[in-house]
């Protein structure tokens, strides 16, 4: 499990696929409301090969509040940069996920130091 994208600290928007038409998911942004989604901020988002992890603060520490398989062909941009523009990818499940930097610098945060290997709380993924 290699890590290929590391966002902290993060603003993420998560959408039902089929409210997402082709055209809109090249140019979707975090600000761009959807009907259905959900938007969090103060966000880690990790990508490895096949799975996407998102982990909030909580008053316990960092939380796991969703992790899922993706499909790699829906990775845009295709070598995605953590520090600077839009990052887009579609689970296996029919959601979309927008990724962008947050403006905050996350200071105070656990989830700078929190490890994804080690992960106490998970969720369960729908497909596995």
């Amino acid at each position: 499990m290699r890590v290929i994208y590391d966002l902290f600290p993060g603003r993420v928007r998560v959408c039902v696929a089929e409210n997402v038409t082709d055209e809109q998911y090249e140019t979707l942004s975090v600000f761009d409301r959807v009907q259905g989604s959900r938007l969090v901020d103060a966000v880690r988002v990790i990508l490895t090969e096949e799975t996407i992890m998102i982990a909030a603060d909580s008053d316990k520490g960092p939380m796991l509040i969703f992790r899922e398989r993706y499909v790699p062909e829906s990775l845009r941009p295709e070598k995605p940069k953590p520090t600077r523009g839009t990052t887009r990818i579609k689970t296996v499940t029919g959601k979309v996920v927008i990724m962008e930097k947050d403006a905050n610098c996350g200071c105070g945060s656990r989830l700078r130091g929190w490890n994804p290997y080690n992960t106490v709380y998970s969720t369960n993924d729908p497909v596995e």
